[in-house]
């Protein structure tokens, strides 16, 4: 198991990324037999790279090695999530509708120009 994380760990910091957390969970039951083997040594690693092609080298890395029963990589989604929209509500025949506040106007003057910025790394989690 260490060869195969050390592998994994070299071709990750051979292409400048970084490894944010490393778990290994240790001797665990499988929650069903893989090749005839009832346990494995879990591992648990985050790490983050700026180039697709390195996802792909271990993608093969990981398909050939034998050592292995079962992996996952996994792409995490780095960007804020969006804005929620507050839902309408059906507005029943006859009933009255409260007026909605007035919207301020800001003169164009006032709003603060933003530069464009490079977007920050994942937080290790």
């Amino acid at each position: 198991m260490t060869t195969v994380l050390e592998r994994v760990q070299r071709i990750i910091t051979e292409h400048t990324g970084t490894i944010g957390k490393q778990d290994l969970w240790g001797l665990r039951k499988l929650a069903y037999p893989i090749k005839h083997m009832n346990e494995g040594n879990y591992v648990h690693l985050q790490f983050q790279v700026e180039q697709l092609a390195v996802g792909r080298e271990l993608n093969t890395l990981l398909r050939v090695t034998d050592d292995l029963l079962r992996y996952l990589l996994v792409e995490l989604d780095v960007r804020p999530p969006k804005a929620r929209v507050p839902r309408r509500t059906p507005v029943k025949p006859g009933a009255t509708v409260p007026a909605r506040p007035a919207v301020p106007v800001v003169p164009a003057a006032a709003v603060p120009v933003v530069a464009a910025a490079a977007v920050p790394a994942a937080p290790a989690q």
